[in-house]
């Protein structure tokens, strides 16, 4: 029974794929505490999920979803919980990589242990979260993006939401975030922060037969950081493994002050400037951050050619007027009218 499993992870114990696959819908139920859901979370947290369990689990939220399956489609998603404040970098690539042909489903949520998620800065920016899958799929077809907000379309996310609001710490739903996208992508972009989950997520990724680039930078953050080195997990039938450098990248050092943020509000202005061009170390960061999605989508050769790609398209207002056409014209209007 799904209690007693529960009840085994809480003593400390392993448990099968297939046991974790079926805790989702139990662990939605009605009956079911925030109390209970909350032990469950920290137990797990306190001693580590296999790949097992971390399988089990993300394919048992993905049964739970009201959006079926669009594997033609890319998403680049971090698992957050790095606490660094930076600007809403992945979901700023995802829309700068839409802008050069490249569809993209991203899976996001908002703010659970950072200052502002995804979807902060998507919904500040005049988006909708409320499409019918019907919509979602001719997004995808005309405007080559959907953000698709992860409590709208799985109950789990939501019925979890306010436990991990509480629990403040990272939690298993920080890996699932990129493993139970509805749409299935089959190229992915996942960011994390330490070792042990890159090499997890690499797995995963391969064992599902899917493609990807699992990265990290070396001091914690979640995405290519500004600052240092970063290590890159490129997966198809086999795993290599890179390390980069942004600086020898970008060919400049990206300050730290430009690309983080204390607020909401700073984050998502920093996060526009960025885009739009008009903050030069954001730019930059998106940029880099944007490399290994248009790589694996065969833009590019290289990573330094995938970067060049991306800045130049920021530079020539495509970033920008992405954002506005998935918006509906909304974005323009907000920066104008609010800041």
């Amino acid at each position: 029974m799904a209690s007693e499993t529960i009840l085994n992870i809480i003593g400390g114990k392993h448990i099968s794929e297939s046991q974790m696959e079926d805790l989702p819908e139990y662990l939605i139920r009605p009956e079911i505490t925030d109390a209970e859901r909350a032990a469950f979370l920290s137990a797990l947290h306190v001693r580590g999920e296999d790949i097992n369990e971390i399988s089990g689990f993300s394919k048992g939220l993905r049964r739970l979803a009201s959006v079926g399956e669009y594997p033609e489609c890319t998403d680049i998603v971090g698992t957050g919980g790095d606490m660094k404040g930076t600007i809403n970098v992945s979901t700023a690539a995802s829309i700068l990589c839409s802008s050069l042909g490249i569809t993209i489903g991203k899976h996001g949520n908002g703010n659970i242990t950072g200052k502002s998620g995804g979807a902060d800065f998507m919904e500040r920016a005049g988006y909708a979260f409320n499409r019918s899958e019907d919509q979602i799929r001719k997004e995808l077809e005309s405007k080559k993006f959907a953000f698709l907000l992860a409590s709208y379309y799985n109950d789990a996310f939501r019925k979890f939401s306010p436990v991990r609001k509480k629990l403040g710490h990272r939690t298993i739903f920080n890996l699932m975030g990129p493993l139970t996208n509805p749409l299935y992508p089959e190229k992915m972009v996942i960011g994390c922060t330490n070792t042990e989950t890159m090499e997890i997520f690499s797995k995963v990724i391969r064992m599902q037969k899917r493609k990807g680039v699992v990265l990290m930078g070396n001091d914690g953050m979640d995405e290519i950081s500004y600052s240092g080195k970063s290590t890159l997990s490129f997966v198809g039938s086999n795993i290599s493994t890179k390390e980069i450098e942004a600086e020898v990248i970008t060919g400049m050092r990206i300050n730290e002050e430009d690309v983080t943020g204390q607020t909401k509000d700073e984050i998502f202005m920093k996060t526009i400037n960025g885009l739009s061009g008009k903050n030069e170390s954001a730019s930059r960061f998106i940029a880099i951050n944007a490399a290994p999605c248009l790589l694996i989508n065969g833009v590019s050769h290289t990573l330094d050619e995938a970067y060049k790609i991306a800045y130049k398209s920021i530079k020539n207002g495509n970033g920008m007027n992405k954002l506005d056409e998935i918006t509906g014209g909304k974005t323009r209007e907000v920066v104008s009218s609010v800041f």
